[in-house]
């Protein structure tokens, strides 16, 4: 089922993804105003606020309540954001603020390069602005929610989005509410005891022509035209249609709810006082949900960066509402098609994280099975994994698990639900009933329900090398197999089908390596140009190459094994074990084989040395999934490299 999970992570909340970014951007990288008052506005309070010598009960005197302090505390648990949430909030996305956290990324050199990389951009103002007025008070995550839709109301960005800041200091509030306020263009106004501030944050979104930029500028005469015989390069004029202006959007409200504990941050009246509402009328609160609490507990590894809590089901059914809205600019998306309402209800939450380790950044999914759904799934950990040892340590990249034939299964499902997929997979599969006379899915993938890896590695033999002499590089499937007579009857009619089609070009030639039988589909007889080779390396286990020089480095068994190598144990040690396989990249040696393919004349381009210098930190990339009691968990581990030292 992990499958199914992954496409509804990536299909169906793709369209929300564009919403977070520019939220998430907005609320909390740009000193978390920032969409309301931009570097301009921000110096110009801060200068008004000096030379006006505006003093810290300002906030009082524009009619802030003075039992403001008392209604202020800090947040005590990490889920206290929760007892403003309704229960039923479909997607709440929680991001830490505490500096020790992201100075533990810090310490890896992708994540200062990027920093670097993006600092060089953020104005002074923006860091000093945070530093003095929003780090003294803001607590230590800040909450982002989608409301669930109420009634027949549309479901917008502007209306159901929200979000909560935690405040730590009172008093550091308090003056950052008055630089904010002072410029009078807030709103203010009480709701049920509740302060609320409100203003209005531009006229569009999207960036717009202003009229003296509608026209083109007249393009200046050309000296060649001057010295150029008359009519000689006289061309049929071209009518240039006006050109549209792009949509623009009405002007945004900026709302922010002075609540207890917390300031609650949004676009719209609607979801302040929908937070507010929750909260005084003692409604069922998410704070209260069972689910919502095991689902977005601190997992073992460590606190996590972000955090994100999903309710399929209402999570589906709210993105579809909020697809619709018109300022989101997005195409039409037929989520109905990427998973029914019976495979969501399968599932009860999803809960997803993205840690720092010692490692390097560590990402977690786990989906919660509803109990009408609760199996056994522990039977899809493999205990063993044997099968590594059929990989070399030098792989680049390799894949592993067990029953690819079910696997295969579950994929094709998904993929063939989708109409543009459903055709290719039907035509794929006649091409290769018509050609080879065998039913793809029953003898061909039917009988791998062992363990299996799908893997790439170094080489210096085998098909792609007498395609180019540099590649080393070959392709290996290894294989186990309970029907060995269906394996064989399937490679024995390819054989055929290869021999047939090639006129006899291609030879299905026997010979022996190291005393292992191995079978090898040479080009005119020579095995330097050997298309495929297989070998039986026990009575279950069949190791499957590009090419008879490729599988020279696998039979019997590789020189160094992977599970030796000290790159695979690091990138895979941390993960849960025993897993349903893993997913390994050794971006090192894997970057040098790549490297070798680009142009020379990439050597001295400096984005391209910059590009090498971000990447070539990335030591390795290692993802798996298991099943625990409760959950199917999925993790995702980049190994990084730490920060170089500078040469003095």
């Amino acid at each position: 089922m992990l499958e199914k999970i992954y496409v509804y992570k990536v299909c169906g909340m793709k369209s929300l993804v564009k919403v977070g970014a520019i939220a998430s951007l907005n609320l909390l990288c740009c000193s978390s105003f920032a969409r309301a008052v931009d570097v301009k506005n921000n110096l110009d309070i801060q200068s008004n606020i000096y030379q006006q010598n505006v003093s810290q009960n300002t906030l009082s005197q524009n009619s802030i309540p003075a039992n403001l302090k008392s209604r202020l505390q800090s947040s005590q648990t990490n889920t206290q954001f929760a007892n403003f949430l309704p229960k039923d909030a479909p997607l709440v996305a929680i991001v830490d603020t505490t500096s020790e956290n992201w100075r533990k990324a810090g310490n890896f050199q992708l994540f200062n390069t990027v920093w670097n990389g993006i600092s060089f951009f953020i104005p002074p103002q923006f860091k000093n602005g945070y530093a003095t007025d929003i780090k003294p008070w803001l607590g230590e995550q800040v909450a982002f929610a989608f409301l669930p839709k109420v009634g027949s109301s549309k479901v917008t960005v502007d209306s159901n989005f929200v979000s909560l800041v935690p405040v730590k200091d009172e008093a550091a509030l308090q003056r950052f509410l008055s630089k904010l306020t002072a410029n009078g263009r807030f709103n203010q106004r009480q709701y049920k005891g509740i302060t609320i501030l409100e203003t209005k944050v531009g006229k569009s979104s999207k960036p717009g022509l202003s009229p003296q930029d509608s026209t083109l500028p007249p393009v200046p005469e050309s000296p060649i035209n001057k010295a150029a015989k008359p009519n000689s390069l006289n061309k049929p004029s071209l009518k240039v249609p006006p050109i549209k202006r792009p949509r623009t959007r009405k002007p945004t409200s900026l709302v922010i709810g002075v609540l207890p504990g917390h300031l609650a941050v949004g676009y719209s009246k609607q979801s302040i006082e929908r937070v507010i509402n929750t909260n005084q009328q003692k409604a069922a609160t998410l704070a209260q949900n069972s689910q919502f609490q095991k689902t977005i507990k601190q997992p073992e590894t460590g606190k996590p960066l972000f955090s994100m809590y999903q309710d399929p089901v209402g999570y589906i059914t709210f993105a579809k509402d909020i697809l619709k809205d018109p300022n989101l600019g997005l195409p039409p998306i037929d989520l109905d098609n990427i998973l029914s309402s019976e495979q969501l209800k399968q599932y009860q939450s999803l809960g997803s994280f993205v840690m720092v380790q010692k490692e390097g950044i560590r990402f977690q999914v786990n989906a919660y099975p509803s109990p009408e759904y609760k199996e056994n799934n522990l039977v899809n950990n493999i205990k063993t994994q044997t099968i590594l040892s059929r990989m070399p340590a030098a792989t680049y990249s390799a894949i592993n698990g067990k029953n690819l034939n079910q696997r295969w299964k579950a994929i094709s499902q998904i993929l063939s639900s989708q109409k543009e997929f459903k055709n290719a997979f039907e035509t794929f599969r006649k091409l290769i009933r018509i050609n080879t006379g065998l039913d793809f899915d029953r003898d061909i993938m039917g009988w791998m329900d062992g363990e299996f890896a799908l893997f790439m590695y170094p080489t210096k033999g085998g098909f792609f090398q007498a395609v180019k002499p540099s590649s080393d590089m070959g392709i290996g499937l290894a294989v186990e197999t309970t029907n060995r007579t269906a394996a064989e009857t399937t490679l024995n009619k390819l054989g055929d089908y290869i021999k047939s089609v090639s006129k006899g070009e291609m030879k299905v030639v026997k010979k022996s390596i190291k005393n292992q039988t191995v079978t090898s589909w040479d080009f005119d007889g020579d095995s330097e140009k050997s298309l495929l080779a297989y070998s039986w390396v026990d009575d279950n286990t069949l190791i499957l190459t590009t090419g008879y020089g490729a599988i020279a480095d696998l039979v019997p068994q590789p020189y160094l094994a992977l599970p030796s190598a000290y790159n695979f144990n690091t990138a895979t040690n941390s993960l849960p074990s025993p897993n349903s396989g893993y997913f390994y990249m050794n971006m090192g040696s894997l970057l040098s084989w790549v490297y070798g393919f680009v142009p020379k004349q990439y050597a001295n381009n400096p984005f391209f040395n910059m590009f090498k210098q971000a990447i070539g930190s990335v030591y390795s990339i290692s993802a798996t999934t298991s099943s625990q009691v409760d959950r199917e968990q999925s993790d995702f581990l980049i190994v990084l490299a730490p920060v170089r030292k500078k040469i003095k």
